[in-house]
């Protein structure tokens, strides 16, 4: 019975504490120009026209679906962003997705140019855009 106890004090303290990210932060909206569907995979190409440092961005998320948990998934992508001085930005892009009527909620960790970032994210499939906070990993 002791254990039980513990581990029940144990759970809840874990469950208590939220994960949050806070700092400095920008939001960025993309378009969906394409999607490419596939039997086990979909595809999602966007475009932004200004996105932060980042300028104009191009990025592609390549859905799978979780057999096992309805409504999600993981994802790969990749991203470019040129700057108006010509700066060219890369990303590999790595995260999950569930869905939730005809939006696709993110969150990933991306390996950029300039560092890591955290981006958490909506894609509208009807509004045919996703808006995004993207977050500086330090």
């Amino acid at each position: 019975m002791k254990k039980y106890i513990s581990a029940i004090a144990l759970m809840f303290a874990v469950s208590s504490h939220a994960f949050e990210v806070t700092g400095d932060s920008f939001t960025a909206k993309w378009k969906i120009d394409s999607i490419t569907v596939g039997k086990l995979e979909s595809t999602i190409n966007l475009s932004s026209a200004d996105t932060g440092q980042y300028g104009k961005v191009y990025v592609s998320y390549t859905l799978t679906s979780n057999p096992n948990i309805p409504n999600s998934g993981t994802w790969i992508g990749y991203g470019r962003g040129i700057s108006p001085d010509g700066v060219l930005a890369r990303g590999d892009l790595m995260g999950v997705w569930t869905m939730d009527g005809t939006k696709i909620n993110i969150k990933s960790v991306d390996s950029v140019t300039d560092g890591i970032n955290f981006l958490s994210g909506t894609i509208d499939l009807v509004a045919g855009e996703m808006e995004a906070e993207v977050f500086k990993v330090e």
